[in-house]
Parts: structure tokens; sequence; C-alpha cells
């Protein structure tokens, strides 16, 4: 097998079709893989039929992790330089690289300590979901190839293009074996635009964005206190697309609307049973489609992610008595917050009486809280990054009230 790696849209396509045609060649490298994309951290193989007609495939893709990937070509460049040392662009700095990665833990024991953590939480996940909504999906550490032309890319990426190898290097990653998605709950769009059988279901990180800090304050406050008015126009502006779409159409449509609130209502037991949340930061993790039948499902794609709902809370508790958090608390409680925003935000506008507390406190509280967070987010990650709090689309400006409310 051999893997790419995530850099951008254009440069990753780029480099599959270069190893796909370097791997006719190496015969370290697998004949039966087929890039199929790649999104998050993530490159996805389709895997061919060794035997059969041209262009079927298996009922499995295969996924490599691209933060354990890059990892490992760094470490091989830096093992290989300091078994051999030869000139660089900047010795010192490779020095100093090279040390600082000696320092961190073995990654092989840091991936098996991940797959642990990844294997409780499907566990649970299976406890809480009915099969039909959860592809079957097998996690396990192996060494990939990585041919010269990506590895270098690695590398040039990170200032280090002169550390590239000559030839095929294997490098441990996590692979995923997955089932591949069903045709129904695939969101290719079709020629007028989204594909309006399939949706995804998630949220964007509203603190990139110029939101002013009132309006911020207010949207926490809607989504954590009953006692703030809710704004259906504010709660879309930080939505997926996908889930405004779901919400229109729930509007009108009793079946869709009851779904919703089944998935919602699992989400949050879920969460509150385990201390666990899902990955639900951009789209595509979990989508809500029509079925063969034509009726609405939802399907979990990727729902595992590092963050924890423990260490969130924690973080919160800190900021309301104005104690620092550091690096690791504050993307948890990034996650967590834009996570139950989303979840109590959807129960609101679902009619449904649970609510995930995260943030509790009264209204100054909130605002309190909020304040710091947004100005602890931004002082950190220099937020906002370009992005422009630009309103939600035309057609959801208005609050809208859905079946069984």
């Amino acid at each position: 097998m051999g893997f790419m790696f995530h850099e951008s849209s254009d440069r990753v396509s780029e480099l599959a079709a270069k190893h796909l045609e370097e791997r006719t060649r190496d015969p370290l490298l697998s004949d039966n893989l087929e890039y199929a994309g790649h999104g998050g951290e993530s490159v996805v193989f389709r895997v061919r039929q060794k035997e059969g007609r041209e262009g079927t495939h298996r009922g499995a893709v295969l996924k490599a992790d691209m933060y354990h990937l890059k990892r490992g070509v760094l470490r091989e460049a830096f093992a290989r330089w300091e078994a051999q040392p030869f000139p660089t662009a900047d010795d010192a700095g490779v020095r100093d690289r090279a040390q600082a990665m000696h320092e961190h833990q073995d990654e092989r024991e840091a991936m098996k300590e991940a797959l642990q953590r990844e294997a409780a939480f499907m566990t649970a996940l299976r406890r809480s979901f009915p099969a039909s909504h959860l592809l079957t999906t097998r996690a396990t550490l192996r060494d990939v190839p990585v041919t010269p032309e990506v590895a270098k890319a690695i590398l040039e990426h990170n200032t280090l293009a002169d550390l590239a190898p000559a030839s095929t290097i294997r490098v441990p990653t996590i692979v995923h074996y997955q089932e591949t998605i069903p045709e129904a709950a695939r969101t290719e769009k079709k020629e007028e635009g989204h594909n309006p059988d399939v949706h995804s279901f998630g949220f964007r990180y509203v603190e990139r964005y110029d939101i002013p800090v009132s309006e911020y304050q207010r949207l926490n406050r809607m989504a954590f206190s009953e006692e703030e008015p809710f704004d259906a126009s504010l709660f879309y502006k930080f939505l997926h697309v996908g889930t405004i779409h779901l919400l229109e159409e729930a509007a009108q449509d009793h079946e869709l609307a009851d779904v919703l609130r089944d998935l919602t209502r699992r989400l949050m037991a879920f969460t509150v049973n385990t201390h666990e949340m899902l990955d639900m930061a951009g789209g595509g993790n979990v989508r809500v489609y029509r079925n063969e039948e034509g009726k609405w499902t939802y399907l979990i794609v990727d729902p595992f992610g590092e963050n924890e709902w423990t260490g969130a809370r924690t973080a919160a508790e800190r900021l309301l008595a104005s104690d620092p958090i550091d690096q690791r608390s504050s993307n948890d409680l990034l996650n967590a917050t834009n996570y139950a925003r989303t979840l109590n935000g959807m129960a609101k506008m679902l009619g449904m009486k649970e609510r995930l507390d995260l943030l509790p406190g009264h209204p100054h509280e909130l605002d309190e809280r909020s304040g710091a967070y947004l100005a602890s987010l931004r002082t950190v990650h220099h937020w906002p990054d370009k992005r422009v709090f630009s309103p939600a689309p035309q057609e959801s400006e208005q609050t809208v009230r859905l079946p069984g409310v």
C-alpha cells in the first residue's frame, strides 16, 4: 500500500496520480489499490477486485491516518540523517528538530494507545446505535510504503526537502479497513447543486469567524440557557450547510423530523453515558439520507475524534474561575462547545426536552465564560483568520417550527 500526504486538494490529487504511476514500477507497492479521495486527516483508497471485470471493487475502503504518517516520515528522515550525517540547508535546525522528535513518546506506543481508545469508543457507540446506522470498521497499526515523491512532498511542507529518501520507505501509521458507504448515502453533487437526498449533519467553528462578542455570547445563551429567546437565523450561521437544509426540509416532512429527533436524542444519550462526543466538525462524518426505499435514515461514517468531553467540562470550570487553560484543554472545549451547541439547538428546534449540560450558570456567567473563551482562542490561534461571519442563506432567516413541536 502507498498513501498520500494531505496538503491541499489540488496537491493531493496530483500526488495520488503520481503515486499510482510509480506503483506499477515498484515491487513493494500493491497493485490493487485505487485512489478514491481525501478529507479531514485521511486519504482513502478503494480496493480493486484482483479478478473479474475492470472497475469492480471489493466492499471495503482503506484509510490512512495522515498525522502519524507525516510523523513517521519525519522520524525516518531524522534517523537517516543522524546515522550518516550529510549537509543540509539548515543543519542547526535539523539537529534541533531531530532532538525534539527523540523527546516524544515512541510513535508505535502512541498509536497503540490511540487504537485502544478508538476500540473502546466504537464499542460504546455500537451499544448506543443500531448496527444499521454504523459502518463496519477495523483499525490496525501497520507499516505502509511511501514513495520518494510523496515523502518529498511531506518534507517540503516542513522545509526539509533535502532529507527526502532516494527509494521507497516503510512508515508505521494507523490504517482503517471500512465497509463501503452505501450508494444512497454518498454526497456527490448532482448537476443542480447539492444532492437533495443526502445531507451532512455537523457544524463549522463559529469561533474562527469575525463574530461580534455580543453575538457569540447570545449564541451560547440560546444553547445553554432556557431564558434566552431562540433565534434560528443566528443558530444557522455556524451550522454545516447540510444541517440547514435538513432543518428546512424537516419543517415540511414529519418523517425527517422524527429521524432527526432520534439522531439528536441518541447522540446526547451517548455523550451523557460515556463522556465521549462524535467528530461532527465540517461535514460528512454523520449523513442523513434517503435509502433505497426512499425512507429517511442516517449513517455514522467517521465518528472518532481525540477530543475529550470530560476535559472540556473541566476547562469550562477553569474559565469561570479565571484560571488559564492549556492548548489541549482549549481544543477540547472548542469541539465540545460547538458539539453541545449544535445538539442543544437542534433539540430546541425539534421540540425536545433533552439538553447537554456543558456551560451551566446564570446568563451573566455564560457571558463571562463566553467572552473569556473567545478572547483566549483569538489570542492563541490569531483568529478570526479572514473568515467573515456572513448571514445564513436567505431562506433560513425565519425561525422554522418543525412538525410535532
